[in-house]
């Protein structure tokens, strides 16, 4: 993946920084601003800065034809993640970290003005003395209990025995060496941080507190920064590869922020499994490799198949899908219930598709962005021979009948899958870019 666009608009973003707003990059900042050695950008920055930014953040991303991919807003940070999908096919990502402080839920480690405090400028970017460095990682990390990252460790060896560590260790977690501190429990230290706010900063711990509970409630409960995507489509379509140049395309800022799920979120186990386990089926048909192996169904069988998937549906989407869209995660999948409506030989549901479209807009939790996959009949015989063209065209009328709809986009896949990826992530970026400028606003 090239960077070109990547190194235009960070070098833009940090002209446009130092011109606006006090700030510093918190950490991985030597690459800056042509090159980021690190999965996201943290900068912090107070929250007046940051507002006074933001109209001009966004117009710089829309000027250099960024989308805004997600957007989450929390007590103590705010992310934006941005997404260019360029002339030759390739999609590149960033993520900025806005900091208004070191803090956890709401208790305040290192206020803006420490974070701030002695930053230093190497002719590109601002960013924070040695000791700021160690300190708003460390402070955080002990307080949540959690280890100091082994690569930060030459960090803590250049910061550890510096006067002004120790003292902040010792004014708020009430010990006197980062040895020490290493070997205090987390609970304890937060503990001593909470009485230090409650005797020199009470007001400001209770909105701190207060502000922690209000979004982390509201974003548990209603927000939706993160996106999910299911790709449907007849066996030949180019499926499987086109899911895997997506996630692939989406490249670091989604490797470890990804979940996939084939069909549905697999909340109970298969029907037949479930079926044997009760004694109902004397033995299950584990032949995976023809998904098209089952006869026929009659209606009440397709009525109880059809109702067992959907409480997996249901329960399983806000286990598995919710919890993870909330945030700045994706989740893809491989089929969802869609393909029960367009391939009623797979799932064994011979119900009219017309039935099955008003039961998911009644009962199925919707997915952000729903892809029809297809090609002609000839392209996907070419490919593959799972299907015959009969199979194929009715599969095909199917994607045709639900493309209209809201929610659902179809992508004729005749080229290379590339092409395809870049037309669906072309598609949900300018979606998602559109809703995040009214969250913004």
């Amino acid at each position: 993946m090239h960077n070109n666009y990547t190194s235009e608009f960070q070098t833009k973003l940090f002209k446009l920084l130092n011109e606006t707003v006090s700030y510093v990059v918190l950490r991985n900042f030597e690459g800056l601003p042509e090159r980021n050695d690190s999965r996201d950008i943290d900068i912090a920055i107070s929250r007046e800065d940051y507002y006074r930014l933001k109209p001009q953040l966004i117009e710089l991303i829309e000027d250099l034809g960024w989308k805004i991919i997600t957007y989450l807003n929390s007590d103590r940070l705010v992310t934006w993640v941005a997404g260019y999908v360029n002339s030759q096919n390739e999609t590149e990502l960033i993520q900025l970290d806005f900091f208004f402080n070191t803090s956890v839920f709401g208790i305040e480690l290192m206020s803006i003005n420490e974070l701030l405090n002695d930053r230093q400028f190497n002719g590109d970017v601002y960013y924070p003395s040695i000791e700021v460095q160690f300190l708003d990682k460390y402070l955080y990390d002990r307080a949540v209990g959690a280890p100091y990252p082994k690569k930060y460790q030459a960090v803590k060896e250049a910061a550890q025995d510096s006067p002004a560590v120790k003292a902040k260790l010792k004014q708020l977690f009430g010990v006197g060496t980062v040895q020490e501190c290493d070997k205090t429990s987390g609970r304890k230290l937060l503990c001593n941080a909470i009485g230090w706010n409650l005797c020199h900063r009470p007001f400001g711990l209770a909105a701190g507190v207060s502000r922690f509970l209000q979004t982390f409630i509201g974003n548990y409960l209603m927000s939706r920064t993160g996106f999910s995507v299911g790709f449907t489509g007849p066996d030949g379509s180019g499926k499987t590869t086109v899911i895997d140049r997506t996630i692939e395309r989406l490249g670091d800022v989604f490797a470890t922020a990804h979940s996939y799920y084939h069909f549905r979120p697999a909340l109970f186990g298969n029907l037949g499994d479930v079926a044997h386990s009760a004694g109902l089926k004397k033995e299950v048909d584990r032949n995976y490799s023809d998904p098209h192996r089952g006869g026929k169904t009659g209606v009440l069988s397709s009525v109880a198949r059809l109702c067992y998937y959907s409480v997996d549906y249901i329960f399983g989407y806000f286990s598995k899908v919710k919890t993870k869209t909330r945030i700045t995660r994706l989740v893809i999948f491989d089929r969802y219930f869609t393909d029960i409506i367009c391939d009623s030989r797979r799932s064994r549901i011979y119900l009219p598709p017309k039935f099955l479209n008003l039961w998911r807009k009644l009962l199925i939790p919707s997915l952000d962005y729903n892809i029809l996959l297809t090609a002609s009949s000839d392209t996907i015989l070419s490919r593959k021979r799972e299907l015959d063209e009969a199979g194929i065209r009715a599969i095909n009328d199917r994607i045709d009948y639900l493309a209209p709809q809201k929610g659902y986009f179809k992508v004729l896949n005749e080229s290379t899958p590339d092409e395809a990826v870049t037309i669906i992530l072309n598609h949900i970026f300018d979606q998602q870019h559109n809703k995040n400028l009214k969250r913004l606003k």
